[in-house]
């Protein structure tokens, strides 16, 4: 029974289960129906949710936008078998399609149910803010100069090495603009996880900023306090991996801890940059510990017209604005702002709100509307300067302009007493550097390198003013400017006037200018008088400026009115009588430069306060009275260059040394002495204040020329030049040792009894010295001797030049062992005329010269190696590391006729060869890995290197001239390794026939190869210049065999006096020389072609016609005597020379012809054609014979056509073809009685109106057209009665 009893449920069972789904159909889609409405209800209120985090910025849960996919699925499911079933009607004798539509039905119905029954924790979550923002919103403009900032400060933050990194630049210059850019860019790249913004200002609000950085990473605080707040945030930027944070425009000190970002100790647990901008580099470096530091320039002319053009688009290009915008933006300084400023106003304004704007901008309006935003953001950095000290100077630079020296600021400044707290001139100049320092930090000032550089952009420096006219009124008239006088009751506000080097008409009998401080009056072309009552009006001045101005028979005597003047110059003047000048006894600085004066009166000596007394180039002053200088006891700085001041003619020789030069021990303030005494036995002896001196520049003796030292740019505040031939006891004064110990510039000419300098000169090793020259000193044998010494550790420690002339007893720079401390900071050495010297550095020497960058040896003929062999000893030792120059730069050997090798052991055997052996200059004992200039004079080497050499690669130019003993120049595989090689000259080396050759001992391909067998390394692929010249026995240029890319950067090739080349360009060559601008072929006398085209390839990538397209525009041919043909035939079309800008040839007896008819007709580009003493009949010929067919020939650019002495010439062109000359203007024909005619068809040069019979142009003829001119001047033989007449 229970077999039966189950036997009957498992058939059952199933079988009521079909059954009720045939009888619950209607039940099951009634079901369906109101599942689906329930999800679609359910659906709209989660959509609302979603809607409303949207409106709030959230990003949606990826569960939720799938569940709302799964939503509309299960929904389109259901009404499409709702819509099915009631288009059908299942009718109810239908058993099984009831069934299925029901099991189907129960199916959606569960569908439904599962979609419903999910839940969600949260429909959305708030995203960290992203930078990605396009490039118009990021007011970002690609400019080359911007793009290689940015790609170095990306580089920078990319390596990770750095940091802090800080972007600085005047206001406007457009910092932001860049940080915007580069943070958009990196997280675009993916450099960093995160990146986030924040603004500073000049007035930070720390929980702004840090509110900022948190939306950037989508975080919100929930704690109440300050520092609750700032350790959440910090917590959040150490979540992620890399973070970059960047904060613009800050303006000072910000608490980093408060905001929240780790810096510091602090910041060591976490991968965090930061990268800040500011208008200071103070800030940046001081404040904030930068790491790297860029400072943003001003744009070029250029990039501010391309930054002007982008902005603008076609209205800047249109015909009538674009010269007016090419002012306007020329005139913006190179300011960003100020140009996007001017563009935006203007792009869609008529050309007279154009012209009205460039008349603002070049005047200067800063309160319109377009200086407006500049103005007040320099304003704003004038502002926060850190001193009023600071601000007062900037705004005397802002009245004095442009043209202020740093001399007169330090005067101007000390008479104001614009520094506090300074108690000496030599103070106050390091208190004006730092302020300069300052200024160029705030980048209110120009960085230029330079210390006494002070220039500042114009708009800067129009804000100084404009501030300074507000506060202290001014008035300045530029340098070479006509003065025009403003109404006189402007100058009673006035407190400082400058008057530059004008142009001055006149000056008026009284200025009345009662507040005024300083009085410039530097009168240009003209000796103007001053009117005596000039100054009485001028109670409170502190300086007085005059310049060019005639004041004799004496000073005006309103002048004994200022006795508050601390500072009075007179320069350039005409003066005699100037006693009145010691009447004013609140002088502190007196100033006579380049003044024509005779006597230094004696009431000079009761200016007891003067600190300061120039006198240099007073070339007419020759007395100086005995007690004056001695009684100017407070004097800080004496300059007498240029001066040949001798002592009071009415006392003797000893008397008159004794008061004037030797008065110079009295003055125990001096620090500052500028000095030339031609006559030794003047100098002051023995004084012991020469010790004091800080600054000095002293010449002594013959041969000196102070304009030399005033014109170069001494980087050294402590310069003598000492001459001692006519007085060699000199050199034991011990004023003068004190001046030699104390030198950091030393000259040294025709000492005599000195044979070391170190012992003999200075016994405490010259440890301030930098540069030292020895000239024509001819018992000199050594710099450093074998004496031995007390201080034999410390000789020449900071000598960083050395430079020897004409040493003729010179036989070493030092004896071994060198001092410890000895030449490591040696750069540069130059020797010259040293006969007995045979090397120049020993073994223990060049081992401390890690530091040098120059060598320059000339004219030592007894020098056979540069580096001397080793010691017995060392090589004893096994001493035999291998030496490396790595800074060296700059190598010149130059007519060193006994010079085997740069060390010993280069030479090597060969028998071959007279001598016994072959010399090579360069082996592998010696390196210089960043050797850029090689240059080698008249050296008899056989060899400069080899192929194991690798040291070679970072050359940048190579100079060979008069190596005789050469044969040729590279091996291929040397040749390889100068891939940075630019520029190439030789010449005078006789037996040179070619310049490259294969080695010896591998094939010519092997040499080319890289590790792949296929892949061939070019020859010269950066070279730009190639000069060939005097190479008698040169054959071949070229190698044999040239890679793709060789020679592709070749632009100027100039060949001359290479008798037996016989052409310049095998057809191998041509295609390879793609950037040939320029040819000049001079003086070779067995060239007979220049191009070689036979078997030539031309398939060259990028042509659309076929062919090979000549990049050359100039192309000059002199004295080739053998030339018959440019192209060895015709080109057919194969070479086009379309570039052809100028073409000249003289004394080519044996060229017949120029151009040829296929070459002729690709001229569009000609400018200039001239041919002189040449044996030429025709300028165009068919070369190829057979029937002409009439061509037409149009040569849109030429200006000018040249023949001088031409006496084969016939015709231009010899068929029946037709010329245009739409622009020739010129015409010579000199001396060509052969030319009958232009041509035989059709010519037109519409605008030519003559043609010049001499070649000096005096004499010309004109018939109507340039033929019939020349067929009349032929039928009446013009040409040879001018050639009769001339001769």
């Amino acid at each position: 029974m229970n077999a039966i009893a189950s036997v009957i449920s498992s058939v059952a069972a199933p079988l009521l289960r079909n059954i009720t789904y045939v009888l619950m159909y209607n039940s099951y889609l009634t079901e369906l129906e109101s599942e689906i409405q329930k999800l679609q209800s359910e659906e709209k209120e989660v959509r609302h949710t979603v809607e409303a985090a949207k409106r709030g910025g959230e990003e949606i849960e990826d569960t939720v936008r799938d569940w709302f996919n799964r939503v509309r699925a299960a929904v389109e499911q259901g009404q499409a078998f709702l819509q099915e079933e009631e288009r059908e009607r299942v009718g109810c004798m239908d058993v099984y399609l009831k069934y299925t539509n029901s099991q189907r039905a129960r199916t959606l119905v569960e569908i439904v149910r599962e979609v419903r029954s999910e839940t969600f924790d949260r429909v959305s979550y708030r995203c960290a803010l992203r930078c990605n923002v396009g490039p118009a919103s990021r007011e970002y403009v690609s400019i080359q100069s911007r793009t290689v900032m940015l790609n170095d400060v990306v580089k920078v933050l990319k390596d990770g090495g750095v940091d802090i990194v800080g972007v600085y630049g005047v206001a406007g210059v457009g910092k932001t603009a860049l940080v915007k850019e580069l943070a958009w860019q990196v997280e675009k790249d993916g450099l960093f996880d995160a990146v986030v913004v924040a603004t500073v200002t000049d007035s930070p609000d720390v929980g702004k900023i840090r509110n900022e950085i948190a939306d950037g990473l989508g975080l919100k605080f929930d704690e109440l306090t300050e520092l609750g707040r700032a350790s959440r945030l910090r917590q959040r930027i150490r979540q992620e991996q890399r973070i970059l944070v960047v904060l613009d425009d800050v303006w000072g000190k910000l608490d980093l801890t408060k905001v929240g970002v780790p810096f510091g100790e602090d910041y060591k647990g976490c991968k965090c940059q930061l990268l800040i901008t500011s208008r200071n580099l103070n800030v940046l470096s001081t404040n904030f510990g930068a790491g790297k530091v860029y400072r943003l320039e001003v744009l070029s002319e250029e990039e501010s017209w391309e930054l002007f053009e982008k902005r603008g688009g076609d209205v800047v290009r249109d015909p009538s604005i674009q010269p007016v915008a090419e002012k306007a933006a020329k005139s913006c300084g190179g300011l960003p702002l100020l140009i996007v400023t001017v563009v935006e106003e203007l792009k869609n304004k008529d050309l007279y709100a154009w012209k009205d704007a460039l008349e603002q901008i070049t005047r200067f309006e800063l309160e319109g509307c377009l200086y407006y935003p500049v103005s007040s953001a320099i304003e704003r950095s004038y502002d926060h300067l850190e001193s009023q000290e600071l601000k007062t100077f900037f705004l005397l630079l802002g009245s004095m302009g442009n043209s202020c020296s740093t001399r007169d600021l330090l005067v101007f400044g000390w008479c104001l007493g614009l520094h506090k707290n300074v108690d000496s001139l030599a103070d106050g100049r390091n208190r004006l550097y730092k302020m300069i320092d300052n200024l160029r930090a705030a980048c209110l000032l120009l960085d230029e390198g330079k210390r006494d550089s002070i220039v500042a952009l114009e708009v800067v420096q129009h804000v100084a003013a404009s501030i300074a006219s507000r506060v202290k009124p001014f008035f300045t008239v530029q340098r070479n400017k006509e003065l025009k006088w403003p109404r006189m009751d402007f100058f009673r506000t006035c407190h400082h006037i400058f008057l530059d080097w004008c142009y001055i008409r006149e000056l008026p009998e009284v200025l009345e200018c009662p507040k005024l401080k300083i009085l410039q009056i530097n009168s240009q072309g003209n000796y103007l008088k001053i009117p005596d009552d000039f100054f009485v009006q001028m109670k409170e001045l502190k300086v007085l400026s005059l310049g060019g101005l005639n004041c004799t028979p004496s000073l005006p005597p309103s002048l004994s009115l200022l006795t508050h003047v601390q500072a009075l110059y007179l320069c350039k003047c005409m003066l005699e009588d100037i006693a009145a000048v010691g009447e004013i006894t609140s002088l502190e600085i007196l100033n006579f430069e380049k003044s024509e004066l005779k006597v230094l009166p004696a009431e000079i000596g009761g200016l007891s306060n003067l600190r300061f007394l120039d006198l240099t180039d007073c070339l007419k002053l020759g007395i100086i009275p005995g007690n004056v200088i001695s009684r100017l006891t407070s004097l800080e700085e004496l300059y007498m260059g240029n001066c040949n001041v001798q002592g009071d003619v009415n006392e003797s020789k000893s008397q008159s040394n004794d008061s004037s030069l030797s008065e110079l021990k009295n003055l125990d303030q001096l620090t500052t002495l500028n000095l030339q005494i031609e006559d030794t036995s003047v100098f002051p002896r023995d004084v012991l204040g020469f010790g004091r001196l800080e600054h000095y520049k002293i010449l002594i003796g013959d041969g000196w020329k102070w304009s030399g030292v005033e014109s170069e740019n001494y980087k050294t505040s402590r310069l003598l030049k000492l001459n001692s031939c006519a007085d060699p006891s000199i050199l034991k004064d011990y004023g003068i040792k004190m001046l030699m110990n104390m030198a950091e510039d030393l000259y040294l000419a025709e000492l005599k009894g000195v044979r070391e300098v170190l012992y003999e000169l200075n016994d405490e090793g010259f440890s301030q010295l930098k540069y030292l020259n020895i000239i024509n000193c001819a018992e000199m044998e050594s710099i450093i001797g074998s004496t031995e010494w007390a201080y034999s550790d410390h000789a020449f420690p900071n000598l960083e030049s050395l430079i020897l002339h004409n040493l003729v007893n010179m036989e070493r720079i030092c004896s071994d062992p060198l001092p410890a401390q000895g030449f490591t900071k040696l750069r540069v050495i130059k020797v010259t005329g040293c006969d007995r010297m045979e090397f120049l550095f020993s073994h223990s020497m060049i081992k401390h010269l890690s530091e040098l960058v120059e060598i320059e040896i000339s004219e030592c003929k007894s020098m056979t190696n540069i580096l001397a062999g080793q010691r017995q000893q060392d090589a004893d030792a096994e001493q035999t590391d291998k030496i490396r120059l790595i800074n060296l730069r700059s190598l010149t050997l130059q007519c060193l006729p006994s010079l085997v090798s740069f060390s010993p052991e280069s030479n090597t055997e060969a028998p071959e060869n007279g001598n016994g052996f072959s010399s090579q200059l360069f082996n592998d004992k010696v390196e210089f890995p960043n050797l850029e200039t090689l240059k080698l004079y008249s050296i008899n080497i056989h060899k400069i290197w080899n192929h194991q050499l690798s040291y070679f690669q970072n050359l940048t130019s190579l100079t060979i001239d008069g190596c005789e003993r050469l044969t040729y120049i590279f091996s291929y595989p040397v040749a390889i390794k100068l891939v940075k090689l630019e520029h190439l000259s030789i010449s005078s080396c006789k037996f040179v026939e070619q310049i490259f050759v294969p080695d010896e001992n591998l094939g010519h391909i092997h040499h080319f190869r890289k590790s792949a067998p296929t892949e061939l390394v070019p020859i010269f692929p950066n070279l730009e210049t190639f000069v060939l010249s005097r190479l008698d026995s040169l054959k071949s240029i070229w190698p044999g065999l040239l890679p793709d890319s060789s020679f592709c950067k070749l632009e100027k090739m100039e060949i001359s006096s290479c008798n037996s080349l016989l052409n310049v360009f095998p057809c191998h060559v041509l295609d390879k020389l793609q950037s040939l601008k320029s040819l000049n072929l001079w003086n070779c006398m067995a060239l007979e072609v220049v191009y070689e085209i036979d078997n030539l390839n031309t398939e060259q990538e990028g042509s659309s016609q076929g062919g090979l397209d000549i990049p050359l525009t100039t192309l000059s041919l002199g004295n080739l005597p053998k030339l018959k043909h440019l192209w060895n035939k015709d080109p057919q079309g194969n070479i086009r020379f379309q570039n052809l800008f100028m073409v000249k040839a003289s004394k080519c007896q044996s060229l017949k012809y120029v151009f040829p008819l296929s070459v002729a007709k690709d001229l569009l580009h000609l400018q200039f054609l001239e041919i002189s003493d040449c044996a030429v009949e025709v300028i165009i010929a068919n070369v190829q014979g057979g029937v002409e067919v009439a061509l037409g020939f149009v040569f849109p650019e030429l200006l000018s056509i040249k023949f001088f002495n031409l006496p084969e010439l016939r015709c231009f062109c010899n068929g029946n073809h037709n010329l245009r000359f739409p622009l020739l203007t010129l015409f010579y024909a000199v001396e060509c009685p052969a030319m009958e005619t232009f041509s035989r068809g059709i010519l037109r040069a519409s605008i030519l109106r003559k043609i010049h019979l001499t070649r000096e142009g005096d004499r010309s003829c004109w018939e109507g057209d340039l033929n019939t001119t020349i067929r009349k001047l032929f039928n009446k033989g013009t040409y040879v009665s001018i050639r009769i007449l001339d001769l």
